[in-house]
């Protein structure tokens, strides 16, 4: 089983950091290509607007043609943020699906994309990709390959791809499609598709876990929705304190991830209401009713995975948090 753990977590995701290491391989730093692009760091929300010029970037710095695929075949989970470990602890890949179309944004997409099942065969559809102009190529290129490593992660198998069409003409390194993507490849076609064995739907994920997923389904449900701050900083914390969840998260360490510097994020978060401990709390309460409910960890364990060496600190914090103990919560909540 594929090592899966939250301490990897990226603050951000969208799968740009494999572009960033692909160009950095080729001799590209990444202040080089943010800069080209406009963008100051991938690790925070981008409009889609912002994760095109990434890309456009990547395209006019680099000289390979072969950058798009090879950036792809170096996706991991952990690129893709909380977004990806919620798809990889999901039950099953037809769960993960169902919740990776649902929050598509979180993926770092720029083109809109449906799926359905048509006799057994998944269908995924690009929708208007001429859009994007001579981006296309680099575009389509780039997402199918980092899919593909993307799935095979999750499965720890081979994804079951039947058939890939895309809407341009057949490019000259066109046998890598073939090494990469393992299937029926089309071009020129009317339509931009992706066709797959829909029985691997029903494939358990080997690192399912309900916890885990269920945390980063709520926090992924928080961000698409905004609940949280506009400026985006709450979601950059709660994501380094999940992220973090089982070590001591001190005030400067967060002030880090985030690029600013301790006073300028106890301002920011005053400016809004928030303090930086109440923060904290929020998270770990959340990730120990979950373990309370979902697991039949001992407090001692919970209390670790909390970020609490002593328990008799995690029990004081709890009653704070709740005005309960651990164990009459996890009884009144456990059917």
């Amino acid at each position: 089983m594929m090592p899966l753990s939250l301490q990897t977590i990226r603050t951000g995701g969208y799968g740009l950091g494999a572009i960033l290491d692909e160009l950095e391989s080729q001799g590209i730093s990444a202040s080089e290509l943010l800069r080209h692009a406009g963008i100051r760091s991938v690790d925070t929300r981008l409009t889609q607007a912002q994760r095109t010029r990434v890309l456009r970037s990547a395209y006019m710095l680099s000289p390979e043609p072969l950058t798009a695929i090879s950036a792809g075949k170096r996706q991991r989970i952990h690129q893709f943020g909380v977004y990806g470990f919620a798809l990889a602890t999901s039950t099953n890949l037809g769960e993960a699906f169902a919740f990776g179309i649902q929050h598509l944004d979180l993926s770092g997409a720029v083109l809109r994309i449906s799926f359905n099942v048509e006799k057994n065969i998944g269908v995924l559809r690009s929708h208007n990709p001429h859009a994007f102009g001579d981006l296309l190529q680099f575009i389509a290129e780039f997402w199918r390959s980092s899919m593909v490593s993307l799935l095979g992660e999750i499965l720890e198998d081979p994804f079951p791809s039947i058939l890939m069409r895309f809407p341009y003409p057949r490019p000259k390194h066109a046998d890598a499609y073939n090494q990469i993507f393992n299937c029926k490849i089309e071009f020129d076609s009317p339509t931009m598709e992706w066709h797959f064995d829909a029985n691997v739907l029903t494939k358990p994920c080997p690192s399912a876990n309900s916890v885990t997923t269920s945390i980063c389904q709520e926090f992924c449900h928080s961000i698409i929705s905004d609940e949280y701050s506009a400026t985006g900083l709450q979601r950059e914390l709660r994501s380094f304190v999940l992220a973090n969840s089982a070590r001591r998260v001190t005030a400067k360490a967060a002030a880090q991830a985030v690029g600013l510097s301790q006073r300028t994020l106890f301002r920011r978060l005053a400016d809004e209401r928030v303090n930086f401990q109440g923060l904290v709390d929020q998270i770990r309460a959340s990730l120990a009713c979950e373990y309370l409910k979902n697991t039949r960890l001992t407090v001692t364990e919970i209390s670790e995975r909390c970020g609490y060496s002593d328990e008799a600190n995690f029990r004081k914090a709890f009653a704070r948090w709740k005005t309960t103990s651990p164990s009459q919560w996890r009884a009144s909540h456990q059917s």
